[in-house]
């Protein structure tokens, strides 16, 4: 600035006239704040996702798993046909966990959250003055509303997953405790 210019702020680059767009303090923070929240969020996904992945072979297991004859032959209906349902009940929510799993492994490639994440890393982080800010915020609210709908269904199927691989286990030890318990029987009233 030239103190005998008569006009300071013709001296004085305007961010409008160069292209650049001036954000304010509280808007940058906010963005990073906001950005933040989205990888917290992301960083529970992944976790959720990993969980999952046991959940599933977990699963598989428990649907592959067989009577052995001795069981087949004193099991009753009643508990075979429990078990049976259990099973049934796991190969339904299977599904549902590699839908998940396949979401929350692709949910880091969307397009839209690789640019935002280039806007941030070339914008926000630096600095760096970009146009339109309030729309981007708006993206990353949309983005951390997904996410968090996202983890959400993640821990439903958990939920859902852990609790017919339980219900399946609980029905089977019935089943052979029961099975073992009529073959008991059976030899006892041969004895007699």
């Amino acid at each position: 600035m030239n103190p005998s210019d008569p006009n300071p702020s013709a001296s004085t680059p305007d961010p409008a006239a160069s292209g650049e767009h001036a954000v304010p303090l509280e808007k940058w923070q906010a963005l990073d704040a906001l950005w933040k929240t989205i990888l917290g969020i992301e960083a529970n996904v992944d976790g959720a996702r990993l969980n999952l992945n046991g959940v599933l072979s977990e699963m598989e297991r428990a649907y592959r798993q067989s009577l052995t004859v001795e069981e087949k032959q004193h099991a009753s209906q009643l508990d075979v046909g429990q078990w049976n349902s259990a099973k049934s009940r796991i190969h339904y929510a299977m599904p549902k966990v590699r839908e998940f799993i396949h979401r929350a492994t692709w949910a880091q490639a969307a397009p839209e959250r690789k640019r935002l994440e280039e806007i941030v890393r070339s914008h926000v982080e630096p600095r760096l003055p970009f146009p339109d800010p309030d729309k981007v915020r708006e993206e990353m609210e949309h983005l951390l509303k997904a996410r968090q709908v996202l983890l959400a269904q993640g821990t439903a199927v958990s939920q859902e997953g852990r609790s017919a691989i339980a219900e399946a286990q609980r029905i089977l030890a019935t089943l052979r405790r029961n099975a073992a318990d009529n073959a008991r029987r059976k030899r006892d009233a041969k004895r007699r």
